[in-house]
């Protein structure tokens, strides 16, 4: 039996986290996003997930061993319609795409919200703080559209429930953290669990002196 598929997709980093300009230099939300991708990636790895990174710019993740990468298609428009043409690849099988910045990602709540799916079709779904949708295990993937955007966890379960896919929520403090705003940071950084963690030291280095 083949292991589910991690799809994660990555933005450009020259464009990454444009949402944080007012506190950090394109350079710094660059490294931002290289250490939550790394932390997402190995997370998946060590989950047993078959890691596959749907990236707009490849050579931004060269170095990385046991992923596979695919290209972004010249004919697909916005997230929706590519993360579409990459899960159409992966028909057939179990998928879970995430979001490539999440900062507390850990292999044990990758692995709670693939077991907590039900039989297929199901859908299991991690809400972000903002209503969008940070995780999401596909059994199997391709059964409704992906509406990736604002509100997205609504627009997810509507679409499952309308093609006749059970749908179940995992609640996951960590997992529903993404770093998007300036808010968003300062709720990681006061997080118990980010304590040590590599993209929390890393951010303390960008943020020192800043008033």
């Amino acid at each position: 039996m083949r292991k589910p598929v991690a799809l994660i997709p990555l933005n450009d980093l020259s464009r990454a986290k444009g949402r944080l300009a007012e506190i950090l230099t394109t350079e710094q939300r660059a490294g931002l996003a290289t250490a939550t991708f790394a932390t997402v990636a190995l997370a998946a790895e060590r989950a047993g997930l078959e890691v596959v990174v749907l990236a707009a710019n490849p050579a931004d993740v060269q170095g990385y061993d046991g992923v596979r990468v695919v290209e972004e298609r010249a004919d697909a428009s916005g997230l929706n319609a590519q993360l579409e043409a990459a899960v159409a690849e992966l028909r057939g099988r179990e998928v879970l795409i995430l979001h490539a910045d999440l900062p507390l990602a850990k292999a044990a709540e990758l692995q709670r919200v693939v077991d907590a799916a039900p039989p297929a079709p199901s859908a299991t779904l991690v809400r972000s703080r903002d209503g969008g949708t940070n995780a999401m295990f596909l059994r199997p993937a391709g059964t409704f559209a992906l509406h990736y955007g604002q509100g997205s966890y609504a627009l997810h379960v509507k679409a499952a429930h309308a093609a006749g896919t059970q749908v179940r929520a995992v609640e996951s403090e960590t997992l529903a953290l993404d770093l998007d705003t300036p808010e968003d940071i300062e709720a990681f950084m006061a997080m118990p669990e980010a304590k040590g963690s590599p993209v929390r030291m890393i951010l303390q280095q960008m943020l020192a002196g800043r008033v």
